[in-house]
């Protein structure tokens, strides 16, 4: 009797895995383990959707880079490392939906590669897909397996996507990069010119020689106090942009139209780095001013240019340095 039950024990474990294991008939086995627990192995992650979009992200001298070339912006890469680290499987596809979402994957999921050291062995892949029908998780395929799984983290009511910065089922160089514009120390700044190019007015240098400031406007220079001379430079220490807008399709419109503002920081090497900004439509034509009547530009935001870069800034982060703050002026 005892041999029987053990028989009829064995048989159920078996037909547990089945059902879990489906029919992934690769050698690789472990096809529900998407999670990395020691993300510190990881020195590249690779990124393809299924419009021929690609970013690499390398790990080198312990810094990440997007592509080879530019810094990665490090909240998303942390918050990256931690979905990897803590992701679970919740339960496999059901078998009434499993076709159906298999076939989704492979049109519209983003396929994400892991590597160690040996950075052309893939340590572990698998692809990204839509939320689950109770939007906590996400469909998840790893490479060489037939079974979908529904993925989550637990204590985490959402789907995963966004924590892969993956946009809908896209991917972009510009989602990874490190936002910072400027990141000055003072000592090595000697001078920020900012041109109104729709009130000449309101154009400003701010000059900086050792310990002491002036500001140049209207053909007329005055001294600043090292205080408030000292407050402004340090805005530079840290400016960043809202997003970078390369892929946006009437960049090469606004580009040519005429600036708003145009700065303009000189270190002591005498090299430049020049920002032009841009005005933006509202987000709604219906938004209003003060006094009424429709708003003929965004007052929240700007559209900006730096190098090859398209970008999107916000007049909360610039106000101070165009001057345009009311309580913020260095000619005080």
């Amino acid at each position: 009797m005892k041999k029987i039950l053990l028989i009829l024990l064995l048989g159920v474990i078996v037909a547990i895995g089945l059902l879990f294991n489906g029919n992934d008939n690769s050698s690789q086995g472990d096809f529900n383990n998407f999670a990395i627990k020691d993300t510190s192995i990881i020195t590249k992650i690779f990124f393809a959707d299924k419009f021929d979009n690609t970013v690499i992200l390398t790990k080198k001298n312990n810094k990440w880079l997007v592509d080879g070339k530019y810094p990665v912006r490090k909240d998303a890469l942390r918050y990256l490392m931690n979905t990897i680290s803590d992701i679970r499987v919740k339960h496999p596809v059901s078998n009434s939906l499993h076709d159906k979402i298999v076939k989704n994957l492979a049109t519209s999921a983003v396929k994400v590669e892991f590597y160690t050291n040996d950075t052309l062995q893939v340590y572990k892949s698998y692809y990204v897909g839509g939320e689950s029908k109770d939007l906590i998780g996400s469909y998840m395929l790893m490479e060489n397996s037939n079974r979908s799984y529904v993925v989550y983290i637990p204590g985490f009511n959402g789907f995963l996507a966004p924590r892969y910065n993956i946009d809908g089922f896209l991917i972009s160089q510009d989602l990874w990069r490190d936002r910072r514009l400027f990141n000055y120390d003072i000592s090595s700044m000697k001078s920020v010119e900012v041109i109104n190019h729709d009130d000449s007015l309101k154009s400003f240098t701010i000059f900086r020689q050792k310990d002491t400031y002036s500001i140049s406007r209207n053909n007329t220079v005055k001294p600043i106090s090292l205080e408030n001379g000292n407050i402004y430079f340090n805005l530079f220490k840290q400016v960043n942009c809202e997003g970078f807008m390369n892929d946006f399709s009437k960049k090469d419109s606004i580009i040519n139209s005429k600036p708003y503002y145009t700065i303009t920081v000189t270190d002591t090497a005498n090299s430049k780095k020049t920002i032009t900004t841009f005005h933006k439509a509202p987000e709604r034509i219906e938004y209003l001013d003060n006094n009424g009547e429709k708003l003929k530009y965004d007052v929240d935001r700007m559209y900006a240019q730096l190098n090859e870069d398209f970008l999107l800034i916000q007049f909360f982060v610039f106000d101070k340095i165009l001057l345009r703050s009311p309580q913020f002026n260095v000619e005080k």
